[in-house]
């Protein structure tokens, strides 16, 4: 479909001010560094990588809840980092989020029935009308009304993320953020949430934002992959063509720290294991921000263009972006099941 959001050129910083005198601003932490993306109306685009890497940030920030400090960010063309807060009401019916923990995101004090119409009640909808989609909307979830009454400490945490995600669509919204929908749930319980997130976005239109650290989690409902590291995108593909070719390095270490279901596949194939922690935000290395840890790196022999020169993210094939300076080496020299489909 039609861009339904496009992000441009987004960046987010955050002051550390701590231990100064006077709380002056001594140093920045960039969460977000210069993040373009393109949501296409209908599609779930997957944004994935390490804890820290700026996911949610960068979620939060097309939402307008965290303020970004330069770019842009359009929904049907609208600008939004423009808009005053009461600009920005009326949209906020079709921007909506989904938390990672269903738990904190629910207040214990309200009951199911005032949890999911509240959005409504927000926007001046009617009681009666109210009613009847939090009802609609309880059913599509798969609960019933005899919840209705049910305060979120008496589920379990699969109907307490049942509970958020009808929250948010109960106004109808186009584009829904997902923030790890299921980062805290059992395997099996995962499956049924992602399983009920794909038929609410084929009944409802939906376009989502889907962010995770889990490649496994990803691929079973994403229809493209952009994954993130230190606050950048360094590999946007379809999410189909990533379980069978890779052009990023940091992508073929997270494929492979995906477990193989099959054991004797899992006991025989070759992991990419990084190492170290991530750089800090705050002091980032100069040229690649991903050579510090980079396996293709020492690989080549340590070439200095990776440690002077910051690669783009530049498209390498058709509808297929990678911010490397040598894409076609990382599809010769990632080990065989590191990215095979089922790994």
């Amino acid at each position: 479909g039609e861009p339904l959001i496009v992000a441009e050129d987004l960046v987010v910083d955050f002051p550390i001010s701590r231990g100064v005198p006077f709380g002056r601003e001594a140093r920045t932490l960039r969460a977000v560094d210069h993040v373009s993306l393109e949501i296409r109306a209908g599609e779930t685009l997957a944004l994935v990588g390490e804890s820290g890497s700026g996911k949610s940030t960068t979620g939060r920030a097309i939402l307008q809840m965290v303020p970004p400090t330069s770019g842009s960010v359009r929904y049907q063309g609208q600008e939004l980092t423009t808009l005053s807060t009461r600009e920005r009401r009326p949209l906020t019916r079709e921007l909506q989020l989904v938390f990672q923990d269903p738990y904190s995101s629910l207040d214990p004090r309200m009951t199911v029935a005032q949890l999911v119409g509240e959005p409504l009640r927000v926007h001046g909808v009617g009681r009666a009308e109210i009613d009847t989609r939090v009802r609609e909307l309880l059913g599509l979830v798969g609960l019933s009304e005899q919840h209705l009454g049910r305060r979120p400490h008496q589920f379990s945490g699969g109907q307490r993320q049942r509970i958020a995600i009808a929250r948010a669509l109960v106004a109808r919204p186009a584009f829904v953020v997902c923030d790890e929908p299921v980062s805290a749930l059992d395997v099996s319980v995962q499956a049924q949430v992602l399983n009920l997130l794909r038929d609410l976005q084929a009944r409802f239109s939906l376009t989502y934002l889907f962010i995770s650290h889990d490649l496994a989690v990803v691929r079973s409902i994403a229809d493209r992959v952009a994954v993130m590291y230190l606050g950048r995108i360094v590999e946007l593909a379809p999410a189909r063509a990533l379980q069978e070719r890779v052009l990023h390095p940091y992508t073929t270490a997270l494929l492979s720290a995906v477990p193989e279901p099959e054991p004797e596949v899992e006991r025989t194939r070759e992991r990419i294991v990084l190492s170290g922690d991530p750089p800090s935000p705050i002091d980032p290395p100069a040229g690649c921000p991903f050579h510090t840890r980079c396996w293709l790196r020492t690989a080549l022999g340590n070439p200095e263009r990776c440690t002077s020169e910051r690669p783009e993210l530049l498209e390498v094939r058709d509808g297929w972006s990678s911010a490397c300076h040598f894409p076609d080496e990382v599809e010769q020299r990632t080990p065989v099941g590191a990215a095979a489909p089922g790994a």
